[in-house]
């Protein structure tokens, strides 16, 4: 496989495909190239979900990715969340793709997941749709018929075409008839409860927003739209999910946290986060922005600082060789010292003295307010290159949120810009690194690392 596929992957899997014609290709060739590889893609937590759309499509439709069985497919759509896992599932009705492979992916994901009640109480129109691409209407006019007036020819039809993918059939059974508007009695929670919110709204009380609103629209058209807000499960605000390190620094930077049980936490949580993490041999260089700039403010107080101090810890401990060049900040980082951001940043003298070492390279963590003589850093790039240095020069950006904006916090165009939101994001990092010195061919036994790299949870 050309290492260059996966290099193009990682530069596109969070912008959406619509319209981007090339990615589709990219797609078909890394499908075609390694199909055991893509299949693993679809757990990709960082792709958009265009990329894994695509992906499943190719894995049905393209002759290379017949060797991947139906079975491995549906096991790794089950790896993602059950609203998700259906959402990439709807790409076989949308592009109407119609055969046998597809046809029992698509039923085994419905009808053996355990979450298939709650899909269908939820998603009512979106599971009914998918279910009768699968079947045909001609079929699921038979299903409807012999959920409604069973028979002994109506069960074997139903076992035959439906019940035998389901883990319990009596549960399957219910929820077919749910969504086939036969009526039943609900032992099931979630289909109780939204049968019970056609009655009387408030009995669907943590059922989705969007779900409520529906039932609304239909049964309950005088329901004021605040006491549908105050009744769905979207009222309670979703805590952001930062990863333990994070946590642990941010805690820590605020003065939320003693020195004692942070050191003690320190040790735990980096052991736990490193240890699906394998080793990449390089040499390193690592210049740390912990200037004014990166304790933000508001509820993102202290959160790029860190989230950046995480990064920097999770590569120490995965990197064979790594040397920190540190800017601003109230005292030196180490294990046991946590410096508060200070100063200005001057990111320039940084990366000059970085790229003395001439390390394999070179990651600038920081923000990317440059107010120190800013330019400088990009005309020292440049001068580097000029020199030839060609080692990979990486601007890493801590982000609170995927929709940040970093055009004007770009250092230069010479920089590969890698926004980070989460302390996961390491694992491209460490990627990047392990390709960047990788044989323009990978071997079995390197996408094998890759994965792990990238994937493995």
């Amino acid at each position: 496989m050309d290492k260059k596929l996966l290099i193009e992957y990682l530069n596109s899997r969070q912008i959406p495909l619509t319209g981007q014609e090339q990615m589709v290709t990219l797609h078909q060739r890394l499908c075609e190239a390694a199909p055991e590889f893509y299949l693993f893609l679809l757990a990709d937590p960082f792709a958009d979900l265009s990329h894994k759309r695509e992906m499943l499509a190719n894995l049905i439709r393209l002759p290379a990715a017949h060797t991947v069985t139906r079975q491995r497919i549906v096991e790794q759509l089950r790896v993602l969340p059950a609203e998700e896992a259906l959402l990439v599932a709807d790409v076989i009705r949308q592009r109407r793709i119609n055969n046998r492979r597809a046809r029992e992916i698509g039923l085994q994901l419905l009808i053996g997941h355990e979450q298939f009640p709650q899909l269908a109480a939820t998603r009512r129109q979106r599971v009914t749709l998918l279910l009768k691409h699968l079947l045909g209407e001609r079929t699921w006019s038979s299903v409807r018929r012999f959920l409604a007036q069973p028979s002994e020819v109506g069960e074997k039809f139903l076992r035959r075409e439906l019940l035998h993918y389901a883990p319990d059939p009596a549960i399957a059974r219910e929820t077919l008839c749910f969504l086939a508007g036969v009526p039943f009695d609900p032992t099931d929670p979630t289909l109780a409860k939204r049968m019970a919110a056609r009655e009387q709204l408030e009995q669907g009380e943590g059922l989705p927003r969007e779900t409520l609103f529906g039932l609304r629209g239909i049964y309950h058209r005088d329901v004021p739209a605040s006491r549908v807000r105050s009744l769905s499960t979207s009222t309670a605000r979703v805590a952001r999910q930062d990863g333990p390190l994070t946590r642990l620094y941010r805690e820590a930077l605020l003065q939320e946290l003693k020195g004692e049980e942070y050191c003690e936490e320190l040790w735990r949580r980096t052991e736990q986060a490193v240890a699906s993490l394998p080793l990449v041999e390089a040499r390193l260089a690592v210049v740390l922005d912990l200037s004014a700039s990166m304790a933000s403010s508001g509820e993102r107080a202290c959160h790029p600082v860190a989230l950046a101090l995480a990064l920097v810890r999770l590569l120490q401990q995965r990197v064979t060789s790594l040397t920190l060049y540190q800017v601003g900040g109230s005292m030196p980082a180490s294990e046991e010292l946590l410096p508060q951001p200070r100063g200005m940043t001057d990111l320039a003298s940084a990366l000059l003295e970085a790229a003395r070492r001439q390390p394999q390279a070179i990651l600038l963590i920081t923000d990317g307010y440059e107010n120190l003589r800013q330019g400088d850093a990009a005309l020292i790039l440049q001068g580097l290159r000029l020199l030839g240095l060609t080692m990979p020069v990486y601007q890493v950006v801590p982000v609170y949120t995927s929709s940040e904006q970093l055009t004007r916090r770009r250092l230069g165009d010479d920089f590969v810009l890698l926004p980070v939101q989460h302390e996961q994001g390491v694992r491209e990092v460490l990627t990047r690194l392990f390709l960047d010195y990788a044989a323009e061919s990978i071997s079995s036994v390197e996408a094998e690392q890759v994965q792990q790299l990238l994937l493995t949870r």
